[in-house]
């Protein structure tokens, strides 16, 4: 009697072709191995029960390392908004915001950058040359996410890796002003939670305006 030779190739396209095969034959899944990954080798294969709690593992693994990083949630926002909104004085808002914000939001900065010397002092700002904040300033509203260029000169000791630069409306305070969203990891450089950030941002320059 003679047998055809069946190769991988042939095994695959099977499968392939018969997605339900494992769940009407379930009993053979415990016959056969399963690769274990460390990193990117296979280093020993296990049994298919254990394939799917260590599959199951990485899966939560993975979910609790994006939840983590997930740093600009509605809920968050909400949160922030309303203790924004809360704030009756300058003192207390802009205390607010780069002090208790920053830790919010697990952030190295949130601060308002200006060249107004004064403001800077009283309220814990920012300061930058008007020469340079000119140059950074875009048209008002505008978010910019990207990573951090040390040519900006906003910070010389605070390692910043991305960042956030709001385009406050000059109409706020009667000059051009800066929100700064500053991280020492890269969650800036994709534009993840863009929306949120540019509510918030509006929030916070609407609350310059009433103060």
């Amino acid at each position: 009697m003679l047998t055809k030779k069946i190769n991988k190739k042939q095994v695959e396209e099977f499968l392939l072709r018969n997605p339900d095969f494992f769940c009407e034959s379930p009993k053979i899944l415990s016959k056969l191995n399963f690769p274990v990954e460390t990193g990117k080798k296979n280093e020993n294969v296990i049994s298919f029960k254990d394939w799917m709690i260590n599959n199951l593992k990485l899966q939560k693994e993975e979910i609790v390392s994006n939840a983590k990083h997930n740093y600009f949630t509605q809920q968050k926002i909400h949160t922030a908004v309303i203790n924004i909104l809360e704030k009756k004085t300058k003192k207390n808002f802009f205390s607010y915001l780069n002090k208790e914000l920053p830790n919010f939001f697990d952030l190295s900065v949130v601060n308002l950058i200006s060249s107004n010397q004064k403001m800077c002092k009283d309220f814990d700002l920012i300061y930058l040359k008007s020469e340079n904040l000119i140059r950074i300033y875009n048209s008002k509203n505008f978010l910019l996410m990207d990573a951090y260029d040390n040519k900006l000169g906003i910070f010389e000791e605070k390692k910043i890796y991305s960042n956030a630069i709001f385009s406050i409306d000059e109409n706020c305070i009667s000059e051009q002003v800066l929100l700064f969203f500053g991280s020492k990891d890269n969650r800036f450089i994709t534009n993840r939670a863009y929306d949120l950030i540019f509510f918030l941002s509006k929030i916070i320059e609407q609350k310059l305006k009433e103060i």
